[in-house]
């Protein structure tokens, strides 16, 4: 493990805890800590503010990854040279799936691997999957929380402002009378769950991550009405960022409680 000071994040093995949640904004980063019992801002370098504290005890960091795989790519590669092992997204993203409402909480399962970074990584056929432990903890929080939550497969892109007929084919999906039947199951489109899944996977660590859908219309209606694609409803975004801010939180208190439980047998 490298020890030395991270190039990007400018944090050095101890400064950082073994949960570590990992927004793309900075200013979600102070969000999260407001919620901990004590917290340090540690460092703050480009995109990149990490601070460090516990919550109910549990130590916990949390580091912004910037926008997209290239950024994310870096500080996961940084986080996990100094210690981190169980990363947690929270993040926002455009809900897919017609059952998935403005704020809805969404926990993916996998994600597409749409964007370039993870193709530096892997050959394309290679999935980027959410680590089961931790799949099942933000599930089991999300449900222990009372929040609605939709579970299925995301889809990482490189291009917030892709041309709209990118993404409308995936709503094309919808007007097959099969997909309805099978209940076609991608549920979120964002850009940075492939990478988070794909790196701690190779390395032998834990990853998951849960978003909040801050589309005004699910993707199926947007084909309606292309000039909502790009449009981000604000109050249900701040509503449902609190609650995947949350169940990311007690997600880590049910994978300490586990693992305490593990090193006792």
């Amino acid at each position: 493990m490298n020890i030395s000071l991270q190039p990007h994040i400018k944090c050095k093995k101890g400064d950082v805890a073994r949960y570590v949640i990992v927004p793309g904004d900075p200013g979600r980063v102070r969000q999260i800590a407001k919620y901990w019992d004590e917290a340090r801002e540690v460092m703050f370098n480009r995109e990149f503010l990490t601070y460090t504290g516990k919550y109910h005890g549990i130590p916990i960091s949390a580091t912004s990854t910037g926008i997209g795989g290239p950024s994310a790519s870096i500080a996961v590669e940084e986080l996990a040279n100094i210690g981190a092992e169980v990363f947690i997204r929270v993040g926002t993203c455009g809900g897919t799936h017609i059952k998935v409402k403005p704020s809805d909480l969404i926990v993916p399962l996998a994600a597409m691997r749409c964007e370039g970074t993870s193709k530096e990584y892997l050959p394309i056929e290679f999935p980027a999957v959410s680590d089961p432990e931790v799949y099942f903890a933000l599930m089991r929080a999300a449900k222990e929380l009372k929040y609605k939550c939709h579970t299925g497969i995301n889809r990482s892109h490189d291009t917030f402002y892709e041309h709209q007929d990118n993404l409308l084919k995936w709503a094309n999906f919808y007007r097959d009378k099969r997909m309805r039947k099978w209940d076609y199951p991608l549920v979120s489109s964002e850009m940075e769950c492939a990478i988070v899944f794909l790196l701690p996977m190779l390395r032998g660590l834990k990853a998951g991550c849960v978003l909040v859908n801050v589309s005004p219309e699910p993707l199926s209606e947007l084909a309606k009405n292309p000039d909502l694609i790009y449009k981000i409803d604000e109050k249900n975004k701040k509503i449902g960022v609190d609650e995947a801010i949350k169940t990311a939180l007690r997600a880590v208190e049910i994978l300490e409680e586990k693992r305490r439980k593990k090193k006792k047998i």
